[in-house]
């Protein structure tokens, strides 16, 4: 399969890079103890590339209230991409429409090392239970119906014809939701492909989510295989892509 680095039209919604680390408690009060040094710590860390902070509103609701939600943003400017999240047990980067895989991962290495620069291992150790790629993409339907979208992405559904013999329910669907998830052999995990009908520039759209997630023991535990399961997921993902769009949708995008 050719490996594309970049699409000129690419419909790129989002793409998300997360880890997720253990908290301490029961359910509905479990925190991280170093969750409030860990904030101050990684800005320090990563300032000079993330220089704007932005604190959102779900940082004025208790921790143990919001696990795994962002709660503080750390920007390259003003609204500006990529960026990084942190919150409880979790940090993410961002980034949207500019988004160039080799500059991406490199910025997910950064992030990842700097967190565990940071972060007070010898009071508690980071204990690494979710990493996740996702990438989002959308395109707009131009007056189509979402399942004939999906053909062009050479996925095939309906509903047998003699449901709709009688005439009383019209044949083509008015929206379209369809989840699908399939173990992973190299990273070990699950890669998840998820489409629903949505809004683009205010026009229908199909929305498109591809996502490749490791738990428990799957997950990597270090700097080091995390950035290798970056690299392996992300050829997952880039590899299901190209597959899915090729032909009319990939010269579309090209």
């Amino acid at each position: 399969m050719e490996l594309i680095k970049e699409l000129k039209n690419k419909p790129l919604v989002e793409a998300l890079f997360e880890v997720r680390w253990g908290l301490d408690g029961p359910p509905g009060m479990a925190v991280d103890p170093a969750y409030q040094i860990l904030i101050g710590q990684l800005y320090g860390q990563i300032q000079k590339r993330f220089p704007y902070a932005v604190r959102l509103p779900t940082a004025e609701i208790p921790e143990q209230m919001v696990p795994f939600i962002p709660q503080h943003q750390f920007r390259v400017g003003h609204d500006a991409w990529p960026l990084v999240q942190l919150g409880p047990g979790l940090l993410t980067v961002n980034d949207t429409e500019a988004y160039l895989w080799d500059d991406f991962f490199e910025v997910c290495s950064y992030v990842v090392s700097a967190l565990f620069t940071v972060y007070p291992q010898s009071e508690r150790p980071l204990r690494i239970v979710e990493v996740s790629l996702r990438y989002i993409d959308a395109d707009i339907l131009e007056g189509a119906a979402a399942i004939e979208f999906l053909k062009k992405l050479k996925i095939d559904i309906g509903l047998p014809p003699f449901l709709f013999e009688d005439g009383r329910v019209g044949g083509l669907p008015l929206g379209v939701g369809l989840s699908l998830a399939y173990p992973t052999a190299e990273p070990r995990g699950t890669i998840r492909l998820v489409f629903n009908q949505g809004r683009k520039s205010d026009k229908d759209a199909l929305i498109w989510e591809t996502q490749v997630t490791s738990r428990g023991e799957d997950a990597p535990t270090d700097p080091g295989r995390i950035v290798e399961w970056l690299d392996k997921a992300h050829g997952i993902t880039h590899d299901w892509f190209i597959r899915l769009i090729e032909g009319e949708l990939l010269e579309k995008y090209r």
